[in-house]
């Protein structure tokens, strides 16, 4: 199946999937960058030097505290939770169409991803990373074509 013979709900579910998988990396970037400003930078995970067992224990509890700061931050938590409504979307569409077909519009994502990174997030893209971005469209379009001549030689197989 070409990107343009895939049903409706299909492309829904597919669109779905990775816009969620993008506003997802988003949201915990944006709440790790104000984490950073914040708790996580008063927060060293190497506990200053003591015996070997209250130097493994504080750093357990260290690494505790981290992750509690971090996963109950309101846009990491926002984040984690999109990305696993995504996955329910993403298993959707693996049980319409082949993995071969679905996982090259994954990296379509990357791209909006690296693209509203630049402009909300105000991080730099060099112009390789741009080149490498149309490489990767590219890669895409030639993978779903020749799952289209695949498909196309099957059918005709078939008839014959």
């Amino acid at each position: 199946m070409s990107a343009h013979k895939l049903k409706p709900t299909v492309l829904i579910n597919l669109s779905a999937s990775i816009l969620m998988g993008v506003f997802a990396q988003l949201l915990m970037k944006y709440g790790m960058l104000e984490l950073k400003k914040t708790a996580v930078r008063n927060l060293s995970l190497h506990p200053s030097p003591q015996t070997a067992a209250s130097y493994k224990y504080a750093a357990l509890v260290k690494i505790i505290k981290f992750l509690f700061i971090i996963f109950t931050d309101k846009f990491v938590a926002a984040g984690i939770i999109l990305y696993l409504i995504s996955m329910f979307f993403w298993i959707k569409v693996l049980s319409k169409i082949d993995l071969s077909v679905a996982y090259p519009f994954v990296s379509i994502g990357i791209i909006i991803t690296v693209m509203l990174a630049a402009l909300t997030l105000g991080e730099p893209v060099p112009i390789m990373r741009w080149v490498g971005i149309f490489i990767t469209l590219c890669g895409v379009y030639v993978i779903v074509s020749s799952h289209k001549e695949t498909s196309e030689n099957k059918n005709k197989k078939d008839s014959d």
